[in-house]
């Protein structure tokens, strides 16, 4: 009998964990073994098929602490019903080649979500930067204004950076989507079993070509952890920026998103995006976590990466998927303070590099002496008090910039700052079009990528439950 403080350190939350979220895999790791073992010609796997058919449409049975785990509790049951088909199952099988099947079904399940909630939340951005195309803001560099640009700028190169956060994902995906399965304990089996056809019916991409290590590895677990924390790292800098503009009433999020005071009734706490920060700070400890459980342990089946490492891998999906959630509803539809913006860009100094643009083509040096020449302007008027607003002609003739003032107060327009930047990737809204046009050409490649894998994987599924036509004749896989 087992140690009461093992019991309840271990093996119930273990046996809770596995009830509450891997059964289906379970199920479908089973039947896929039966179903192969059908077509190899054992006696009983035919009827092991049926049953676990049978039995995952039942209430599972709760914790019972004279049996160890969720295995074996379904053997205990498949036994019961028939002995035949409970031992032919067993055949060429172990938790170890099991555990690692479910928790790559499990992570592949988890990780498909994640990129549909990223691509949700791209499109969102793309929705939002069609409409603030002309938006100018004042983007900050070292924490200080720097140039103007468009809020949909901002929001193209955020969606940019996530379009690669979903290939990392997609990529993490075709190195998780392989299958462990019939490396049994690690040195595989003396039975005539099909590796290929079981990977097949679990829409794997093919079995792990090395038993050892597909029931020893724990790099596709380590690389959805880098995946996910490298996507939290961004989304939680873009949420420093919300929240900065938030508080300068340049963006305010809808109702259901804000809080307000006990006392001061004036507040409008943009909570959804504090919330949203906490979550990204957990799924990146929580994939932290994930590392540290695979680091200096021992190249073989141990607990370290396999059962214990699943509550951490359920924390990171969970957090960082709620996480991406609040950010999309945020933006679903913020008020944006368009004029507020415009006049902090108008009335600051951070059109000064079309001046100085400007100055270099009008042939009166190159843009080093320009450079200067607009340095020793900013000199003279910060000297004298005033800001760049009030600057005149005789400012510019007083430092040697010899500019019609048609030209020069050109220049110092932040809309026309941003108009004159038809460089590919540029702000201008023009540009801007048509980097639009191409990412959304973009998401939709990803999501009809994505469409086509949760296909399969619903399909192979389907079929595992005899719900569809292609249940009923199982076929001869190549051995492997």
């Amino acid at each position: 009998m087992w140690h009461d403080t093992y019991l309840e350190a271990v093996l119930r939350p273990d046996y809770e964990y596995a009830r509450a979220h891997l059964l289906p895999h379970l199920f479908d790791a089973l039947s896929a073994h039966a179903w192969m073992l059908e077509v190899q010609g054992v006696a009983g796997a035919g009827r092991a098929l049926e049953l676990l058919r049978e039995l995952r449409q039942r209430p599972f049975p709760a914790y019972d602490p004279s049996i160890e785990d969720v295995f074996f509790t379904l053997d205990r049951q498949l036994s019961e019903r028939d002995k035949q088909a409970a031992g032919a199952l067993r055949t060429a099988l172990s938790r170890n080649d099991l555990d690692m099947t479910i928790y790559r079904l499990s992570a592949r399940a988890r990780l498909m979500r994640a990129i549909l909630r990223l691509m949700t939340l791209r499109l969102t951005l793309l929705d939002l930067a069609g409409r603030e195309k002309e938006t100018l803001i004042v983007a900050y560099t070292h924490h200080q204004p720097a140039q103007p640009t468009t809020l949909a700028h901002y929001l193209c190169g955020l969606e940019n950076v996530l379009s690669r956060d979903v290939e990392r994902l997609f990529s993490a995906l075709d190195r998780l989507n392989l299958s462990p399965m019939g490396a049994v304990a690690l040195g595989g089996t003396s039975f005539p079993i099909d590796r290929a056809l079981t990977a097949e019916l679990l829409a794997f991409g093919r079995p792990i070509e090395n038993t050892y290590d597909a029931v020893s590895t724990s790099d596709w677990q380590v690389e959805v952890a880098g995946a996910v924390t490298t996507a939290a790292t961004t989304l939680s800098r873009a949420v420093h920026d919300l929240l900065f503009w938030a508080s300068r009433g340049l963006l305010s999020l809808a109702d259901g998103l804000v809080q307000g005071s006990s006392v001061m009734p004036q507040k409008r706490n943009p909570v959804a995006l504090e919330h949203a920060r906490t979550k990204l700070s957990k799924a990146i400890g929580a994939a932290g976590s994930i590392v540290l459980s695979a680091h200096n342990v021992p190249f073989g089946d141990i607990n370290d990466p396999g059962p214990d490492m699943q509550p951490p891998l359920h924390t990171m999906w969970q957090e960082f998927g709620e996480a991406v959630d609040l950010l999309t509803v945020t933006l679903l539809s913020p008020t944006i303070n368009r004029q507020q913006w415009r006049e902090e860009a108008s009335g600051g100094e951070a059109a000064v590099t079309e001046l100085a643009d400007a100055l270099a083509r009008s042939g009166q040096g190159g843009f080093r002496e320009a450079h200067a020449a607009v340095k020793a302007l900013l000199s003279r008027l910060h000297g004298e008090g005033r800001s760049l607003s009030q600057v005149q002609q005789t400012d510019l003739e007083a430092v040697g910039v010899a500019l019609p003032e048609a030209v020069w107060r050109a220049a110092l327009d932040p809309a026309n700052f941003v108009a004159r930047r038809t460089t590919y990737g540029g702000p201008a809204p023009e540009t801007i079009s048509g980097h639009l046009t191409f990412a959304r050409q973009r998401l939709e490649a990803d999501s009809q990528r994505h469409d086509g894998a949760s296909a399969r994987f619903a399909a192979a599924r389907a079929a595992l439950e005899g719900r569809s036509s292609e249940s009923a004749e199982p076929t001869k896989g190549n051995s492997v």
